[in-house]
């Protein structure tokens, strides 16, 4: 995954092995939630090309997340076709609420 500016590549990240299908910025901290098809979601904080937080959330890819925008650090994750799960994730603590 790239992250990009007009001027070219600004960042890097490598962590997803599969298919990324949802990317979400966090409103309040310099964040980035990344789901793919393997069923994981990353949390990337800008300042390192690693992701500071994995979750292994769903048995199917993850097609959708979004970040509370009331409280840091809760994040809603959906799952694929064969999951059907929606889950809320305390990302401090990569613990499903």
């Amino acid at each position: 995954m790239r992250i990009f500016e007009k001027k070219g590549t600004v960042q890097k990240l490598k962590g997803h092995k599969q298919e990324i299908c949802s990317l979400k910025w966090s409103p309040n901290n310099p964040q980035l939630a990344s789901g793919a098809n393997d069923g994981k979601i990353f949390i990337w904080n800008m300042k390192r090309s690693k992701p500071e937080t994995r979750i292994n959330a769903h048995t199917a890819a993850v097609k959708a997340l979004t970040w509370s925008p009331n409280q840091t650090g809760i994040l809603l994750s959906g799952g694929g076709n064969n999951d059907k799960m929606i889950k809320l994730w305390n990302t401090l603590t990569a613990k499903n609420i």
